[in-house]
């Protein structure tokens, strides 16, 4: 119950508002009743004033006889259109007399026999003995399955290059590298060919490396030629003759030896004339 306290060792526990001093039960009944007439007599006061009159604008005791401009063109009966603008701005205006199309005849309707009712019950129905399930499976195994063409040519795109990764020579170098490569030495032959060499003294240039060898090939030549010349004098040289042929012998021999050792350099170099 509500209105009950409990008391434990001379202590209150729990309060009730109904015996709270100074406080009174509230009915909410009657309240709502007053609320409800007061929303009624605001409602009634605002249904009176809008049905009353409205009032009249104020207008200067000066002009009291005047009328009004516009309440005169609102009550003039509409003028008839002036001739010369009664087809202005017309659609077809300008395009001239109008012009009279012939008429084209219909299409007939196509004939449809229909049989009468009476000779519907002897009309006889042929039925063909097709099995259309076979015939389905024989269509659809001959028939073709129509791509899209960005597909088709994705899917031939992919063959390819599988194709070509399948054929490629792994380990083998490729003919454009090999053709880059025999272009760089070939320009680095000439670049070499063409830097002046730092060690050429002046006035001088270097002898080509044919020529260097073809003079070569000779000295060797002459060496070996003035070498059984020399073999082939007498063992006794007691003659003036056969000192005289030995010592230039020798002395041509010294020349060719020395000349080889000079040709025989990788670089030779000439004056320049």
């Amino acid at each position: 119950m509500q209105g009950m306290m409990m008391q434990v060792d001379g202590q209150r526990y729990g309060t009730s508002h109904y015996n709270r001093p100074g406080s009174r039960s509230k009915d909410h009944v009657q309240e709502n009743v007053r609320r409800m007439r007061q929303i009624q007599r605001r409602s009634k006061q605002r249904e009176q004033e809008s049905q009353q009159p409205v009032k009249v604008l104020w207008k200067s005791a000066q002009f009291s006889d005047v009328q009004s401009k516009i309440k005169d063109d609102i009550e003039r009966p509409p003028s008839a259109p002036r001739p010369h603008s009664a087809n202005y701005l017309r659609a077809h205006s300008r395009a001239g007399p109008p012009v009279k199309l012939e008429s084209r005849p219909c299409t007939p309707d196509p004939e449809v026999s229909v049989p009468p009712a009476a000779d519907a019950k002897n009309t006889k129905l042929v039925r063909r003995d097709i099995d259309f399930i076979k015939l389905n499976g024989r269509t659809v195994k001959h028939t073709k399955m129509q791509r899209a063409p960005s597909l088709t040519a994705l899917d031939d795109l992919k063959k390819k290059d599988e194709d070509k990764l399948q054929n490629y020579q792994r380990g083998e170098v490729p003919k454009y590298l090999r053709t880059r490569q025999a272009s760089w030495k070939q320009e680095e032959a000439e670049r070499v060919a063409n830097t002046p060499d730092p060690a050429m003294p002046p006035g001088h240039k270097m002898m080509p490396e044919a020529e260097r060898t073809e003079t070569l090939g000779l000295l060797r030549k002459k060496q070996d030629d003035l070498t059984r010349q020399l073999q082939a004098l007498p063992l006794r040289n007691d003659t003036f003759r056969v000192r005289t042929c030995k010592q230039e012998l020798e002395n041509k021999i010294a020349e060719v030896e020395e000349a080889i050792k000079i040709f025989s350099r990788p670089k030779v170099f000439v004056k320049d004339e």
